[in-house]
């Protein structure tokens, strides 16, 4: 059985916040890693693998960078 999805609306003050633009920039990170291992493996590697391979060791080093 599929979960549910959930629909949010987002307020455009926490669109302009730091917090969003953290995140959304972080998705873009994590699709530029996905395209590039899944052309190194010659087959999409998949969103979920991208969010591991990008967590476990990229994430906190890219944090420490965006925050300076």
């Amino acid at each position: 059985m599929l979960p549910r999805q959930i629909n949010i609306v987002v307020d455009e003050r926490f669109k302009r916040s730091k917090m969003y633009l953290i995140l959304r920039q972080e998705q873009v990170e994590i699709d530029k890693l996905k395209w590039i291992e899944s052309e190194k493996e010659g087959r999409d590697i998949g969103r979920i693998r991208a969010v591991f391979l990008w967590t476990r060791y990229y994430r906190e080093k890219w944090l420490k960078g965006f925050n300076e």
